[in-house]
Protein backbone atom coordinates (compact mmCIF):
# COMPACT_ATOMS: atom_id res chain seq x y z
CA UNK A 1 0.00 0.00 0.00
CA UNK A 2 2.68 2.51 1.01
CA UNK A 3 4.63 1.72 -2.31
CA UNK A 4 1.78 2.66 -4.11
CA UNK A 5 1.16 5.78 -2.51
CA UNK A 6 4.53 6.31 -3.18
CA UNK A 7 4.37 5.85 -7.21
CA UNK A 8 1.00 7.81 -7.32
CA UNK A 9 3.05 10.51 -5.45
CA UNK A 10 6.13 10.52 -8.06
CA UNK A 11 3.43 10.55 -10.76
CA UNK A 12 1.94 13.39 -9.88
CA UNK A 13 4.29 15.32 -8.93
CA UNK A 14 5.55 14.96 -12.70
CA UNK A 15 2.20 15.55 -13.95
CA UNK A 16 1.99 18.69 -12.07
CA UNK A 17 5.51 20.00 -13.57
CA UNK A 18 4.31 19.48 -16.86
CA UNK A 19 0.95 21.53 -16.73
CA UNK A 20 2.53 24.36 -14.22
CA UNK A 21 4.18 27.67 -16.50
CA UNK A 22 7.51 27.57 -16.61
CA UNK A 23 9.62 30.54 -16.85
CA UNK A 24 13.24 31.55 -17.52
CA UNK A 25 14.04 33.86 -14.58
CA UNK A 26 17.48 34.80 -15.04
CA UNK A 27 21.07 33.98 -17.14
CA UNK A 28 24.42 33.24 -15.42
CA UNK A 29 27.19 32.61 -17.11
CA UNK A 30 29.95 31.58 -14.83
CA UNK A 31 33.98 30.79 -15.46
CA UNK A 32 35.42 28.28 -12.86
CA UNK A 33 39.22 26.88 -13.63
CA UNK A 34 38.74 27.97 -17.37
CA UNK A 35 35.85 26.35 -17.89
CA UNK A 36 32.21 28.13 -18.52
CA UNK A 37 28.99 27.26 -17.82
CA UNK A 38 25.50 28.50 -18.59
CA UNK A 39 23.56 28.42 -15.75
CA UNK A 40 19.54 28.99 -16.62
CA UNK A 41 17.27 29.31 -13.56
CA UNK A 42 13.90 28.37 -14.19
CA UNK A 43 10.43 27.35 -12.75
CA UNK A 44 11.08 23.59 -13.57
CA UNK A 45 13.86 22.10 -16.11
CA UNK A 46 13.10 22.32 -20.11
CA UNK A 47 14.35 21.00 -23.42
CA UNK A 48 17.42 22.46 -24.61
CA UNK A 49 19.10 22.31 -27.75
CA UNK A 50 22.60 22.97 -28.36
CA UNK A 51 23.53 24.70 -31.65
CA UNK A 52 27.16 25.37 -31.96
CA UNK A 53 27.70 27.91 -34.06
CA UNK A 54 31.91 27.97 -34.17
CA UNK A 55 34.40 28.22 -31.21
CA UNK A 56 33.19 31.33 -29.91
CA UNK A 57 29.14 31.49 -30.65
CA UNK A 58 26.30 29.35 -29.09
CA UNK A 59 22.66 29.42 -29.39
CA UNK A 60 19.92 27.53 -27.02
CA UNK A 61 16.70 26.67 -28.12
CA UNK A 62 14.87 26.28 -25.26
CA UNK A 63 11.13 24.52 -25.37
CA UNK A 64 8.39 24.63 -22.99
CA UNK A 65 9.08 27.97 -21.47
CA UNK A 66 8.82 31.09 -21.40
CA UNK A 67 10.82 34.44 -20.81
CA UNK A 68 9.82 35.94 -17.54
CA UNK A 69 9.00 40.04 -17.16
CA UNK A 70 12.09 40.85 -15.29
CA UNK A 71 14.60 38.56 -16.56
CA UNK A 72 17.97 38.85 -15.15
CA UNK A 73 21.79 38.14 -16.75
CA UNK A 74 24.87 37.98 -14.53
CA UNK A 75 28.15 37.20 -15.53
CA UNK A 76 30.31 35.52 -12.70
CA UNK A 77 34.60 35.64 -13.28
CA UNK A 78 33.59 36.22 -16.99
CA UNK A 79 34.73 39.55 -18.23
CA UNK A 80 34.97 38.43 -22.18
CA UNK A 81 30.94 38.35 -22.94
CA UNK A 82 30.65 39.64 -26.32
CA UNK A 83 27.38 39.30 -26.66
CA UNK A 84 23.77 37.80 -25.17
CA UNK A 85 20.74 37.64 -26.45
CA UNK A 86 17.26 36.25 -25.28
CA UNK A 87 14.59 35.93 -28.11
CA UNK A 88 11.03 34.46 -28.43
CA UNK A 89 10.21 32.20 -30.86
CA UNK A 90 6.95 30.67 -30.09
CA UNK A 91 4.68 30.55 -27.46
CA UNK A 92 6.39 28.88 -25.08
CA UNK A 93 9.83 28.33 -27.00
CA UNK A 94 12.67 30.76 -26.59
CA UNK A 95 16.21 31.37 -27.90
CA UNK A 96 19.43 32.06 -26.45
CA UNK A 97 22.35 33.72 -28.69
CA UNK A 98 25.78 33.79 -26.64
CA UNK A 99 29.26 34.84 -28.17
CA UNK A 100 32.06 34.27 -26.07
CA UNK A 101 35.69 32.84 -26.17
CA UNK A 102 35.37 29.23 -25.79
CA UNK A 103 31.58 28.92 -24.87
CA UNK A 104 31.05 26.33 -27.55
CA UNK A 105 32.66 23.97 -24.73
CA UNK A 106 30.41 25.27 -21.86
CA UNK A 107 28.36 23.17 -19.90
CA UNK A 108 24.65 24.04 -19.21
CA UNK A 109 22.97 23.67 -16.22
CA UNK A 110 19.16 24.56 -14.95
CA UNK A 111 18.67 25.40 -11.65
CA UNK A 112 15.34 25.18 -10.48
CA UNK A 113 13.66 25.90 -6.97
CA UNK A 114 12.82 22.26 -6.37
CA UNK A 115 16.09 20.35 -7.47
CA UNK A 116 19.43 20.66 -7.01
CA UNK A 117 21.65 21.97 -10.32
CA UNK A 118 21.00 19.07 -13.62
CA UNK A 119 23.91 19.66 -15.86
CA UNK A 120 21.70 18.84 -19.70
CA UNK A 121 23.34 19.27 -22.95
CA UNK A 122 21.05 18.41 -26.21
CA UNK A 123 18.83 15.91 -24.67
CA UNK A 124 15.67 16.68 -22.81
CA UNK A 125 15.69 16.80 -19.67
CA UNK A 126 11.94 16.55 -19.02
CA UNK A 127 12.01 13.24 -21.16
CA UNK A 128 14.99 11.78 -18.26
CA UNK A 129 12.76 13.13 -15.31
CA UNK A 130 9.56 11.29 -17.09
CA UNK A 131 11.80 8.06 -17.86
CA UNK A 132 13.40 8.40 -14.21
CA UNK A 133 9.95 8.18 -12.45
CA UNK A 134 8.70 5.10 -14.87
CA UNK A 135 12.12 3.60 -14.21
CA UNK A 136 11.21 4.07 -9.84
CA UNK A 137 7.46 2.77 -10.75
CA UNK A 138 9.02 -0.45 -12.75
CA UNK A 139 11.35 -1.05 -10.07
CA UNK A 140 8.49 -1.01 -7.06
CA UNK A 141 6.55 -3.50 -9.25
CA UNK A 142 9.59 -5.50 -9.84
CA UNK A 143 9.71 -5.60 -6.20
CA UNK A 144 6.71 -6.60 -4.87
CA UNK A 145 6.46 -9.43 -7.68
CA UNK A 146 9.81 -10.23 -6.34
CA UNK A 147 8.31 -10.42 -2.84
CA UNK A 148 5.35 -12.27 -3.45
CA UNK A 149 7.62 -15.01 -5.07
CA UNK A 150 9.94 -15.14 -2.03
CA UNK A 151 6.75 -15.60 -0.05
CA UNK A 152 5.38 -18.61 -2.47
CA UNK A 153 9.18 -20.54 -2.10
CA UNK A 154 9.36 -21.52 1.33
CA UNK A 155 5.83 -23.26 1.62
CA UNK A 156 6.77 -25.26 -1.89
CA UNK A 157 10.43 -26.34 -0.23
CA UNK A 158 8.85 -26.93 2.88
CA UNK A 159 5.76 -29.56 1.17
CA UNK A 160 8.83 -30.88 -0.68
CA UNK A 161 10.94 -31.27 2.79
CA UNK A 162 7.55 -33.12 3.94
CA UNK A 163 7.36 -35.35 1.40
CA UNK A 164 11.12 -36.51 1.49
CA UNK A 165 10.69 -36.97 5.19
CA UNK A 166 7.44 -39.08 4.88
CA UNK A 167 9.58 -41.50 2.33
CA UNK A 168 12.83 -41.70 4.55
CA UNK A 169 10.41 -42.74 7.33
CA UNK A 170 8.65 -45.28 5.23
CA UNK A 171 12.03 -47.24 4.20
CA UNK A 172 13.41 -46.66 7.55
CA UNK A 173 10.31 -48.58 8.57
CA UNK A 174 10.41 -51.29 5.96
CA UNK A 175 14.42 -51.56 6.92
CA UNK A 176 12.84 -52.51 11.30
CA UNK A 177 10.15 -54.88 9.99
CA UNK A 178 12.71 -56.77 7.88
CA UNK A 179 14.41 -57.32 10.53
CA UNK A 180 12.36 -59.30 12.68
CA UNK A 181 11.75 -63.01 11.42
CA UNK A 182 8.11 -63.07 13.05
CA UNK A 183 6.84 -60.37 10.99
CA UNK A 184 8.05 -61.33 7.74
CA UNK A 185 4.80 -62.65 6.55
CA UNK A 186 3.40 -59.41 7.72
CA UNK A 187 5.81 -57.29 5.78
CA UNK A 188 4.72 -59.55 2.36
CA UNK A 189 1.35 -58.31 2.63
CA UNK A 190 1.51 -54.90 4.10
CA UNK A 191 0.55 -53.36 0.60
CA UNK A 192 -2.68 -55.91 0.72
CA UNK A 193 -3.88 -54.99 4.54
CA UNK A 194 -2.97 -51.79 4.73
CA UNK A 195 -6.03 -49.25 4.68
CA UNK A 196 -5.35 -46.27 2.54
CA UNK A 197 -4.54 -43.06 4.68
CA UNK A 198 -3.41 -45.44 7.77
CA UNK A 199 -0.44 -43.74 9.37
CA UNK A 200 2.97 -45.62 9.37
CA UNK A 201 2.34 -45.83 13.22
CA UNK A 202 -1.17 -47.21 13.49
CA UNK A 203 -0.57 -49.62 11.21
CA UNK A 204 2.86 -50.87 13.37
CA UNK A 205 0.63 -50.64 16.54
CA UNK A 206 -1.67 -53.00 14.79
CA UNK A 207 0.24 -55.88 13.74
CA UNK A 208 2.14 -55.91 17.01
CA UNK A 209 -0.69 -56.78 18.49
CA UNK A 210 -1.74 -59.86 15.79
Amino acid sequence: MLKRIIVILILFLGMSAFAAENYLNSVVIETQDGNKTVILRSDFVAKVKKDIQGQNKLILTLKGIKQSADIDTLYKNTPDIDGLVIQKENNNELKIYIESPDISKANIVFETPDSAPITVSDNNAEGKTLWSIISIAILLAVMHSAKNISSEQPTKDMNEVLKEREKELYKNFQKEVATLPSMNYKLKSYRKHVLKGETIRSYESRISRV
